[in-house]
């Protein structure tokens, strides 16, 4: 349960977020003035997406109280692989073979970092957990 709240929860909202940033500004170039000002602070759809990184964000440094930040950060990459496949299927950009290649490379070093040893970070976890409580 934990993991999901703290690690793979901030993904898919970070996730989330960032298609619907994209989804606002679509390849219009934007640049500073007034009117890009207005669009970013009057944009249902940008204003969600910063919202959704703003929820990620804070899920994200509640795990960093409960998990080693070793065994966290590695599973950022997954954000890298669903934009990735998210950006071919949703938003209909070309996706060569390499970069498919690359994310299988990922998802490996994931398996292998998930099978680390958590007991330490559980062990943490509950020392922070005793420290707190009267």
């Amino acid at each position: 349960m934990r993991i999901f709240l703290y690690i793979i929860m901030p993904i898919i909202t970070t996730v989330c977020g960032e298609f619907l940033l994209k989804i606002a500004v679509g390849s219009t170039p934007l640049s500073f003035g007034w009117d890009t000002l207005v669009l970013l602070y009057t944009s249902p759809l940008i204003l969600a997406g910063v919202a959704l990184i703003l929820l990620s964000a804070t899920l994200w440094v509640m795990g960093m109280s409960r998990f080693q930040l070793s065994f966290m950060y590695p599973f950022l990459s997954i954000n890298y692989v669903i934009i990735v496949v998210g950006s071919e299927w949703l938003l209909g950009e070309d996706v060569r073979l390499n970069r498919y290649i690359a994310m299988g490379l990922i998802i490996v070093g994931l398996v292998i970092i998930s099978k680390s040893n958590n007991r330490q970070i559980q062990e943490t976890a509950k020392e922070i957990s005793n420290d707190t409580t009267p």
